[in-house]
């Protein structure tokens, strides 16, 4: 049986330039480039103890290996227990960012890492 998710695939076109957005701005303390014959990859995540991490693939090489794999970044909510407090850290950073939002249930903001792909935060 499936007991968690370890990792999720982000497909980029700037792979260094993606890597550098994660750490520098978004603030994840995991960064880790990797290497595997040709390909280079970085793992990300918030924290070093994260249970989920992304994967950061080159979208081109990827596109050759796999031609009929879709590439599209999946819609992803991150959770925070601050998060005015990372909402305004993003702020700082020059993420673009959208407006906190009280959904009734929860509250949310979005933003886009450095190629436009979008993203949602939650509070915790």
């Amino acid at each position: 049986m499936i007991t968690s998710i370890g990792q999720v695939m982000l497909y980029v076109e700037d792979i260094e330039k993606c890597a550098k957005f994660w750490k520098e701005q978004a603030q994840f303390e995991r960064v880790e480039k990797q290497e595997q014959g040709n390909q280079i990859y970085y793992i990300v995540a918030p924290k070093l103890t994260s249970d989920v991490q992304f994967v950061l693939h080159d979208k081109k090489i990827v596109a050759q290996m796999n031609p009929e794999l879709n590439l599209g970044t999946p819609s992803i909510l991150m959770v925070s227990s601050d998060l005015q407090q990372t909402y305004d850290l993003f702020v700082e950073k020059g993420i673009h960012v959208n407006p906190i939002m009280d959904v009734g249930f929860m509250k949310v903001f979005n933003f886009s890492d450095c190629e436009g792909n979008y993203f949602a935060i939650r509070q915790e």
